[in-house]
């Protein structure tokens, strides 16, 4: 007999351009009176916030944007101690996935009191969280479909999760006019974070048809728009295409996880400062190459999603075309192509191995058994070949 498959989701999604519009409501339905949105001093400085704020009636409302990006424990705790002390009965999280995770935290905060660094792990919030309602303006975490949350121990200089069914939202809002003038650079960031997603769910240990469906059309739609979303901001098409894209990824990876693309670049992360969607996107193709053998015909349909030309090809010609074909997309938005072009030094491969080994959740899931020595090996094969000419 099979493993059963769980498939996580969440109550409520409200999607399509304009939608932020009906947020007033979403509010009222989930009696909202006291309602605090979460985001970060970038966003502010666009008006998005102030403006959402305003269109919320019948309550009060509080703008709170003290939120890091890559939050750590500590900043989540200041969030929440707000929350508490302003007696908040509603989080919004407005933004990417660093508001939105901090929102999540800061709920069960408010309700099951302690500290952020209390429910690292799985399944170790003992009672819901504030009710909220989760709005990305980036393309790529998928953060507001998720019952993941992921932040940075600076004292440990690396990142850890909290993964617990009282994460999920309330009600999702996805409007791609939300991400219209999002800079190309971090529209390439978050996308190819969302990509990275997809591919991970669909080769996951873990994936079942519901995660396979959702994770081949996240595929489809990202590595068909986002050299669009990119070059051509103003392209709503491409920016909706995006986002449905990232949001299918979110709902592909939320159950079937992650493997270790995430699991090495929560470790560069950690100890380099180096961004979440940047980390995976550089390891990527690096990590593919290294998980290929164990799923070659996964990674043949991962090439045919992506619009290569694999018919007639031999499986494992087909499974490496998925991997050129990453590699082609980061080349045309400007990803970079080794993790030493982000100031990672060489030196700090075995430190990044060794941390790596220790993120059960992504070693499980992950398609090929990991081992030190393999993750040695994806991380010597990141950096640049020492005679490459720079």
């Amino acid at each position: 007999m099979q493993p059963s498959r769980v498939f996580n989701n969440i109550n409520r999604l409200v999607q399509g351009r304009g939608c932020i519009a009906t947020l007033s409501d979403e509010v009222a339905r989930l009696r909202g009176r006291r309602v605090m949105i979460v985001t970060d001093t970038g966003l502010v400085k666009t008006g998005i916030p102030d403006a959402v704020a305003a269109s919320i009636v019948g309550c009060e409302v509080f703008v709170y944007s003290d939120v890091e990006s890559d939050p750590s424990v500590e900043s989540v705790d200041a969030c929440a101690r707000v929350v508490v002390e302003k007696k908040i009965d509603l989080l919004i999280g407005l933004g990417g996935g660093s508001p939105i995770d901090t929102a999540k935290c800061a709920s069960i905060i408010a309700t099951n009191g302690g500290k952020t660094e209390d429910y690292l792990g799985i399944e170790k919030v003992p009672l819901p969280g504030l009710p909220k309602i989760f709005i990305p303006t980036t393309a790529g975490t998928g953060s507001e479909v998720t019952n993941v949350a992921v932040l940075s121990l600076k004292s440990l200089k690396t990142k850890k999760g909290i993964v617990s069914r009282f994460l999920m939202a309330d009600t999702a809002m996805l409007d791609p006019e939300l991400t219209v003038g999002l800079p190309g650079f971090i529209t390439a960031a978050t996308g190819m974070d969302a990509l990275t997603h997809a591919i991970e769910a669909y080769v996951s240990k873990f994936a079942q048809p519901l995660t396979d469906y959702f994770a081949i059309e996240a595929i489809k739609l990202i590595s068909r728009h986002l050299r669009t979303a990119v070059h051509q901001g103003s392209d709503i098409d491409a920016r909706e295409h995006v986002l449905t894209g990232s949001l299918y990824a979110g709902l592909a990876f939320g159950s079937a996880a992650t493997g270790m693309v995430h699991g090495l670049a929560m470790p560069m992360g950690g100890l380099y400062g180096i961004a979440h969607g940047i980390a995976n996107a550089v390891l990527l193709p690096h990590v593919m190459r290294f998980n290929m053998i164990a799923s070659l015909e996964r990674f043949a349909q991962i090439a045919r999603a992506m619009g290569e030309p694999v018919d007639g090809l031999s499986l494992r010609d087909a499974a490496e075309a998925a991997v050129r074909a990453v590699e082609s997309l980061s080349a045309d938005i400007g990803i970079p192509r080794y993790v030493d072009e982000l100031g990672v030094p060489r030196e700090g491969i075995e430190l990044m191995a060794r941390d790596g080994m220790t993120n059960t959740r992504q070693v499980l899931p992950n398609p090929r058994e990991v081992t030190i020595e393999g993750l040695l090996g994806i991380l010597e094969q990141a950096f640049s070949p020492v005679n490459e000419p720079k």
